[in-house]
């Protein structure tokens, strides 16, 4: 349906009471059902016990406060809080700072603190993050999101995020505030590495990949090792003008619709999530937790959603505190509730007015049933009333298993992207190695990036060429090189907190480092150069104080480029090795150095995964999910511009990036053939396969990834130049050639119109298949 936010917000406040049983379809009348029978749906469980529930105990269950608060100290907590009394909906981050078993079995004391509370045994929600790993200490943490993109490796992804559910799931947590799916157009802000990146088709399957791998595939209860996804953060929020945190978003309905939406979509109609997080952010001038056409009319109506939605920290009260279209926090909590935030994550939240709201005759109680029956619907398809809270043996076996290690490598090796290679100068020969000058701040420290325990446990890129030295027998020594910020001595202590400040490291003391790396050089036969960002310099800007994750700059930070420059002059085979958040345009480095590999943050297995990579081990096949500017000055730089997006060059540079989406080099050469349909025209309704032959044309073995995309020649409103349609990562040996078959629908060639409407018009449509968004061949094929 259409979105009219202006209206919408204009009659959120006045908003009558609806007639309870009307709705969204939820009905609250007493039911012959047991909520203790396993046979029934967890939706006839959670309306059969709300009927039975007091006003005080429903709103309980709207609760979401901090972990670490309630299990402090229970009583004190209820003193505070007196709706402890009666239960809580759920709790956030109960991952202490302790072994996996011992974390386990203070979940298990906390939900029996919490099932005593209740009448009805009702336990806690156990919330954890789980954006790439568990957040928690001896937790697998596997490559940040951003680097996962990079492996275009859906089954993969899979993988490691059910390896993530099982460690989750064994300590006490049956859901997560994973995964962000925001489609990111803008590296300045500080949660790229978040994403997974601009392109809303491979966003859309990494959703799918993610929420099949912590839920399991989809059915009606959630297998016991499986946890639930809160997809997030719902709508636009990775679109803040500036790209800055908690900006607006200016996003057209149609853009809206065809961009911003389809990971969702897919997450929600496909795979099933059973939950959702709303965002910090507007569209139009509307918060998004107020904003009743999205989380009501949209999600539950046209998607037909019938889980969760969850605010982000504090966001219902700021509803009045920040966006100012509440006149108070009261009108905060009724405007929330009644656009269809069901659960409050906050400590002293505004939610916590909800029951005397109800007796002051301001808000209706079906409005507070209705979000209650959504929270309970989803505890019993979790399994929290029929399986046991935590498995502390199992919690120690499952962390960081050898399995789940081994895992964390693969997906590291699969991600990284060879950016390029000039004179083959990769890989480096392990036999006519003598020694190593491995430098640069980010050589001898772990990043892992936000949202990971602390400290960061795993393996440094030193650590995983010394380790491959030992074996093949050649010498490496460290220099630190230099620093990119006040603090960041390679002890895996960077401070990913926004509300500290960031410092840059000091010149002088940089520079003096170099010096000292030139030195360490001077007889090394290799220079691997490990530069990039860091923790401190992307990150979540909180709303509190002058919190800073952002950047309005896309270079390296501080002297690295000089050390860069420094070691280059030298003479030697020398490589750059990229280690950082969100992406950068390392321009320098790109017309000077001859070889590079980016990694995002690795994950713990990162360093030797780079080192394999460096040596030849592992033949590097990581695609770019986002393109690499060459400045800030061409953002927005996303491949799929409308045809007057990118046309026009500027006075003294072109509009070329630096590196196109999709791009990504091996130690092999492929070659792509053209798409070929297998009909030159399909009526509506109808597939059409599209065949690529590729072809391995080098010397070793290597992996691919075959890309598709589509153009719609004449359409009634604008296109862009090129889409996305389909993608397959494909093992060739040498000299090896396969067919890759792509089977499109009709409807992947349409596109959306601001009321959701899918819209297939009939015409040309242009074929483009090959190894990255540039370097393309084309076919065509006539809809009719």
């Amino acid at each position: 349906m259409k979105i009219d936010r202006r209206a919408t917000l204009a009659g959120m406040a006045g908003l009558g009471f609806i007639t309870a049983g009307n709705i969204h379809g939820v009905a609250f009348a007493q039911s012959g059902d047991d909520y203790r029978d396993t046979s029934l749906s967890p939706a006839r469980r959670a309306k059969a016990l709300v009927a039975l529930m007091t006003l005080d105990e429903v709103g309980a269950q709207l609760n979401c406060p901090r972990a670490a608060d309630v299990m402090a100290d229970a009583k004190a907590f209820e003193a505070d809080f007196p709706y402890y009394q009666y239960g809580i909906g759920g709790v956030y981050s109960a991952s202490l700072e302790a072994g996996p078993e011992e974390n386990a079995r203070a979940v298990m004391a906390l939900q029996k603190e919490v099932v005593s509370r209740s009448r009805f045994g009702i336990p806690a929600f156990i919330f954890e993050e789980c954006l790439a790993g568990l957040l928690a200490d001896g937790a697998t943490q596997f490559p940040q999101a951003i680097s996962m993109a990079c492996a275009f490796n859906p089954t993969l992804v899979e993988q490691a995020f059910a390896a993530t559910a099982k460690e989750a799931r064994s300590r006490g947590a049956q859901a997560c505030f994973s995964p962000n799916i925001d489609i990111c157009t803008d590296p300045r802000w500080g949660r790229a590495e978040e994403t997974w990146g601009e392109d809303p088709y491979v966003v859309s399957v990494s959703a799918r990949a993610i929420v099949n791998g912590l839920q399991g595939a989809r059915s009606e209860y959630l297998p016991a090792d499986r946890i639930a996804t809160s997809v997030k953060h719902f709508a636009g929020y990775g679109q803040g003008i500036g790209g800055r945190n908690f900006a607006p978003s200016h996003i057209g309905p149609v853009e809206l619709q065809n961009v911003i939406l389809p990971p969702f979509r897919t997450a929600i109609t496909e795979a099933g999530s059973v939950g959702l997080m709303a965002s910090h952010g507007e569209i139009d001038g509307v918060p998004a937790h107020a904003d009743t056409a999205l989380l009501s009319d949209l999600l539950r109506d046209d998607w037909g959603f019938d889980g969760y939605v969850v605010s982000d920290w504090d966001d219902v009260r700021r509803i009045h505190s920040l966006h100012g279209v509440a006149q108070d926090e009261a009108e905060a909590a009724i405007m929330g509730l009644k656009a269809g935030v069901d659960l409050e994550l906050a400590n002293n939240g505004v939610y916590l007015m909800l029951p005397q709201l109800v007796r002051d005759g301001k808000l209706e109680e079906s409005y507070v049933r209705r979000a209650a029956e959504r929270v309970l619907a989803a505890k019993f398809k979790c399994g929290l009333f029929d399986l046991p809270w935590a498995e502390p043996a199992k919690a120690a076996s499952l962390a960081r298993s050898p399995k789940h290690r081994a895992l964390a490598r693969k997906m590291a090796e699969e991600s990284a992207v060879l950016l390029q290679n000039e004179g083959d100068i990769l890989p480096l020969d392990k036999g006519n190695t003598k020694k190593v000058l491995v430098t640069g701040p980010n050589a001898a420290s772990v990043h892992l990036g936000g949202y990971s325990p602390k400290p960061f446990v795993g393996v440094s890129v030193l650590e995983g060429v010394q380790a491959l030295g030992k074996k093949a027998g050649f010498d490496v020594v460290y220099a630190p090189g230099c620093r990119i910020t006040a603090g960041d001595e390679g002890n895996n202590e960077i401070e990913t907190d926004a509300s500290d400040e960031s410092v840059q490291a000091d010149p002088a003391r940089n520079r003096q480092l170099i010096a000292e790396a030139v030195e360490a050089a001077q007889d090394a036969d290799v220079i691997i150069m490990c530069l990039g960002g860091n923790e401190a310099t992307a990150r979540e800007a909180y709303f509190a104080g002058d919190s800073r994750g952002d950047r309005d700059s896309l270079d390296l930070i501080g002297e690295q480029n000089e050390l860069a420059a420094a070691l280059l002059e030298l003479d030697k085979k020398t490589v750059s090795v990229l280690i950082h958040g969100r992406p950068l345009s390392p321009r320098y480095l790109a017309e000077n150095c001859p070889a590079i590999l980016d990694t995002f943050y690795p994950g713990e297995e990162g360093g030797h995964a780079i080192a394999s990579i460096l040596f030849g081990d592992v033949n590097p096949s990581g695609k770019l999910p986002v393109t690499i500017a060459r400045n800030v000055g061409q953002l927005p730089a996303f491949y799929y511009q409308k045809p007057t997006g990118k046309f026009r060059n500027y006075v003294f540079s072109d509009s070329t990036p630096l590196y196109p989406f999709g791009h990504g080099l091996s130690y092999t050469s492929f070659e792509c053939g053209e798409p070929q349909p297998s009909s030159g025209s399909v009526a509506r309704g109808g597939k059409v396969r599209v065949n690529v032959t590729v072809r391995n044309t080098g010397e070793r073995a290597g992996q691919e990834v075959v890309q598709l995309y589509i153009r719609d020649e004449i359409a009634s409103r604008t296109r862009p130049v090129k889409q996305l349609r389909g993608f397959k990562k494909v093992a060739l040996d040498a000299g090896e050639s396969r067919t890759v078959t792509f089977e499109l629908h009709t409807d992947d060639f349409g596109f959306r119109e601001a009321d959701g409407k899918l819209q297939v018009e009939p015409g040309r449509f242009v074929l483009m298949a090959g190894p990255d968004s540039e370097a393309l061949k084309t076919g065509s094929i006539t809809l009719t």
